[in-house]
């Protein structure tokens, strides 16, 4: 299953805020049992005291409603301690625990990440998918300074047609930026050659 929530490098904490909050258990038959949701109140005392005494905080975020699937015979066994904090649909086989984004954090600061996922959502819908980086990172100015959000983003594998895209974003888009160069690069543009005829 995932990897643990919470990570520290030197005096650096790194928060994935997304399904590695929910851990568990692996029986010897070999069932998983969702156990816990991370953070319990001591631990996210952890992290804020962290934070406040000077310590940096990365939290890396995915959806403001992550959806960890699993079996609906695994889904009974959740502990009523994680069901009082998610909401959990089904179909009888399927189910998906849904998680809303930082609701450990303290009002403000839970604020502030949920407009860094509405900015970069809003970002993800206006560029093609291949031009965006894997890791999108909250710009300055944000207070306080020592705590950063940043949203990972799948990856997906190349293929032919999302190309189409991102020609569309630095073509059609531009249109008026790419005549104007195309007049400065005179005869030299007629030389090249089209894809059509491209071997």
């Amino acid at each position: 299953m995932s990897g643990s929530a919470l990570l520290q490098r030197d005096n650096t904490l790194v928060v994935f805020d997304g399904p590695r909050r929910l851990t568990w258990h692996t029986s010897v038959n070999g069932d998983y049992t969702p156990t816990a949701l991370w953070p319990t109140p001591a631990q996210a005392e952890a992290v804020l005291e962290h934070l406040y005494g000077g310590g940096c905080l990365l939290v890396l975020l995915e959806q403001k409603r992550t959806s960890v699937p699993m079996y609906a015979e695994e889904a009974e066994r959740l502990p009523a301690e994680v069901a009082a904090q998610t909401t959990l649909t089904s179909d009888g086989v399927l189910s998906e625990l849904h998680l809303p984004a930082l609701n450990w954090m303290p009002g403000p600061l839970r604020e502030r990440g949920l407009r860094f996922l509405d900015d970069s959502a809003a970002l993800m819908r206006g560029k093609p998918d291949l031009l965006l980086p894997h890791l999108l990172v909250e710009e300055p100015p944000y207070r306080p300074e020592n705590l950063r959000f940043a949203r990972l983003r799948t990856p997906r594998p190349y293929s032919d047609c999302r190309i189409g895209p991102v020609t569309d974003h630095l073509f059609t888009e531009d249109a008026e930026t790419v005549a104007a160069l195309a007049c400065g690069a005179g005869a030299a543009v007629g030389s090249v050659p089209s894809w059509e005829t491209m071997p």
